[in-house]
């Protein structure tokens, strides 16, 4: 894009997925998987997938956040607006969510489990699956962005690769109950994210014209590789395929395999709505 078409022409936005940007992409991604992974572990009552979900959650995807700071020895200063600022929100949930966790995990593996403790930190750890839509549907100028859909999209696709995770752990350990519970539970978190993509795709398409571009850019522009092969091909068509077995007549590799290509189909999905998010022109196509 030449310097004189910056916001006279759909812009596309680079500051969250070039250059460094892809670190918060990344952090995105690991501190809601994260969380889902913690949410379903502790619904299921597996401590390996929540200790998992609270490493994922806070060393590498608070890791990642802070090399993408230019300044982190300032990170604090991100809690400073929670009346204004999802950011500021995310990184209280975040933060309350890693130090009650930590706590309840302790708990667990020395008996001691509280409800009041566990009933809390399955709630914060809600709150920083979904925070992160928000902090994107609020942004007013990104049409692809600025969206309710957006938020539930990200809760579906975070507690889906969350029980991806537990289930990954109990068929290492062999716990066929949580198997079984585990099958269900991704069915039909497959089903509802089928179903949140084609909607969301489907109601940009008619809306305004930057909508328009970021969905043709997706569906048959730069993105298609990426919406096709990684989304659609790999993270939701092994998965499809896979659902019409039974998961204690699949080996374990292959299961392993279906759940690491769930998980690009994710990663992919959060890198497009990012990497095509464009701004509305400041000047109207009218004038």
């Amino acid at each position: 894009m030449k310097a004189y078409e910056w916001m006279v022409k759909c812009t596309p936005q680079t500051e969250w997925i070039e250059k460094k940007g892809i670190l918060l992409w990344l952090a995105f991604f690991f501190i809601e998987l994260g969380a889902g992974a913690y949410l379903v572990g502790a619904l299921f009552k597996s401590t390996a997938a929540m200790m998992a979900g609270w490493l994922f959650c806070g060393v590498l995807g608070g890791g990642l956040h802070l090399l993408y700071l230019g300044r982190p020895s300032r990170f604090y200063r991100m809690f400073a607006r929670p009346q204004t600022s999802w950011i500021s929100r995310g990184m209280t949930f975040v933060t309350l969510f890693l130090l009650l966790g930590f706590l309840d995990i302790i708990l667990r593996w020395t008996s001691y489990e509280t409800v009041i403790l566990s009933l809390a930190t399955m709630f914060l750890a809600f709150l920083v699956v979904i925070y992160g839509g928000f902090a994107m549907c609020c942004i007013t100028g990104i049409p692809l962005w600025n969206t309710a859909l957006i938020p539930i999209l990200y809760v579906v696709s975070g507690l889906w690769g969350g029980v991806g995770v537990t289930l990954a752990f109990a068929i290492a350990q062999g716990d066929e109950q949580i198997m079984s519970g585990a099958e269900r539970w991704t069915d039909l978190f497959l089903i509802g994210f089928v179903l949140l993509l084609i909607t969301y795709l489907i109601s940009l398409r008619y809306g305004s014209r930057a909508a328009k571009m970021s969905v043709q850019e997706i569906i048959r522009g730069s993105g298609k590789r990426v919406f096709w092969i990684l989304i659609v091909l790999i993270g939701l068509g092994v998965p499809i395929v896979m659902a019409s077995f039974h998961t204690a007549s699949i080996p374990a590799t292959l299961l392993y395999f279906t759940i690491a290509c769930e998980l690009a189909g994710d990663l992919g999905m959060r890198y497009v709505i990012l990497k095509y998010g464009f701004y509305n022109p400041l000047i109207p196509s009218s004038i």
